[in-house]
C-alpha cells in the first residue's frame, strides 16, 4: 500500500514512514529526522540540555532502537518528543543543574534564529535605544523564563517553540489537557508579568 502511495507521490504521514522504517526501509528515518530534528532541538534547547545536538541524536537512536514497540497508538511527533522529554528530565536528574536557554542557541539547527531574534522586535530599527531596549528585553525573557517551574516551562516550549498541539503536549507529559492548558496559562501570566515593563 505504501509504494502505491510512493508512486502516486503522496506525503506520507510519520506513522507511515514509521512502518516503512520497520519493514527495511532506512531512508524513511531519515525523512522523519528531517521532518523533526529542529522542532525537536529547540525543545530540548528550551529544557537546558547542555548539549541539544547530543539529545536529539539520542532521542532517534532511541527511536530506532526501540521502533518496534511502536503501535501507532500515539502520534509519531508525540512519542518522539516523549523520548525527548525524558532523556532531559534524566539528563537533568544526573547533572542536578537546569539552566534557562541562552538567548544565543539557535533555535532552528545551527543556522536558525536565535531564542533571542525570536522574541525580539522584528521592526527595522537600529538606532542605540533601541538595540539597548532589546537587549534588556532579552535578558529580562531568559530571566523570567529561567524562573518558571518546570512543567510551565515545559509546556510553553513544547507549544511556542515546536508548535506541538495540547493534545500532544497532554499525551508527551502524560497529563491531562486541561491541566497542560492551565499550565500554559500560568506560564504566560507570569512572562506577561516579569516583561510587562519591558513591552
Amino acid at each position: 500500500m505504501w509504494l502505491l502511495a510512493m508512486v502516486i507521490g503522496d506525503d506520507p504521514t510519520d506513522e507511515t514512514l514509521m512502518e516503512r522504517f520497520l519493514d527495511g526501509d532506512a531512508r524513511a528515518m531519515g525523512t522523519l529526522y528531517d521532518r523533526h530534528a529542529r522542532s525537536l532541538k529547540a525543545f530540548v534547547a528550551q529544557q537546558g540540555a547542555a548539549r541539544p545536538d547530543d539529545v536529539v541524536q539520542d532521542t532517534f537512536l532511541r527511536v530506532i532502537r526501540n521502533g518496534a514497540g511502536f503501535k501507532g497508538q500515539a502520534k509519531f511527533r508525540t512519542w518522539l518528543f516523549t523520548i525527548g522529554r525524558n532523556l532531559c528530565i534524566d539528563a537533568s536528574r544526573r547533572d542536578r543543574f537546569r539552566s534557562g536557554p541562552s538567548l544565543d542557541a539557535p533555535t532552528r539547527g545551527d543556522e536558525g534564529p536565535t531564542l533571542g531574534e525570536r522574541v525580539s522586535n522584528d521592526s527595522p530599527e537600529s538606532d542605540a535605544s533601541r538595540q539597548a531596549a532589546d537587549g534588556q528585553f532579552r535578558t529580562a525573557f531568559e530571566e523570567a523564563m529561567a524562573k518558571l517551574p518546570t512543567e510551565q516551562r515545559e509546556v510553553f516550549a513544547m507549544r511556542e517553540l515546536s508548535g506541538l498541539s495540547f493534545a500532544e503536549i497532554a499525551e508527551a507529559t502524560d497529563c491531562n489537557e486541561n491541566t497542560v492548558k492551565s499550565r500554559m496559562r500560568y506560564a504566560l501570566k507570569a512572562l506577561r508579568d516579569a516583561l510587562q515593563d519591558h513591552i
